[in-house]
């Protein structure tokens, strides 16, 4: 594992993330860290959180629409359903921040196709089951809500 690579894009995330925060509060209102709360702790399958929204965020080196599909992993479709059984008001939000925007899906909204996905740069194979949105049902933030 090349742990200098996955340092550098931790913390490109984070940075991401901090940078964009203001922008998704004036869509979603106040939002709160997860990894702040100790019931979620650092390792929670969503970054921000607030009485409305559980949000995802995904910081891409590519413009949104490179590839077909844009993807994040099982494991965070699966906590939604499980948010979603428990407080069914709420909504669960997906975004990626791309070089071109911040796009995003809401939870189940549309068709998705469960797969491998990953990377291999970082001198280990790191393959998850993930969900693939395709391009059609990816919108725009402002268009999300």
């Amino acid at each position: 594992m090349d742990y200098n690579k996955q340092r550098k894009d931790l913390s490109y995330g984070f940075k991401s993330e901090n940078e964009i925060h203001s922008i998704l509060e004036e869509q979603f209102g106040t939002l709160f860290k997860s990894k702040l709360n100790p019931e979620m702790g650092k390792y929670y399958e969503f970054d921000k959180y607030n009485e409305e929204y559980f949000i995802e965020i995904k910081s891409r080196r590519i413009p949104h629409d490179k590839y077909p599909t844009l993807f994040f992993g099982e494991n965070k479709l699966i906590k939604g359903d499980e948010i979603l059984r428990k407080c069914p008001h709420l909504r669960v939000f997906y975004l990626w921040r791309c070089q071109d925007g911040i796009y995003g899906w809401e939870h189940k909204s549309s068709e998705y196709t469960i797969c491998k996905r990953g990377r291999n740069d970082r001198g280990v194979d790191e393959f998850n089951d993930c969900v693939d949105i395709d391009q059609k049902y990816i919108k725009r933030l402002e268009e999300l809500l």
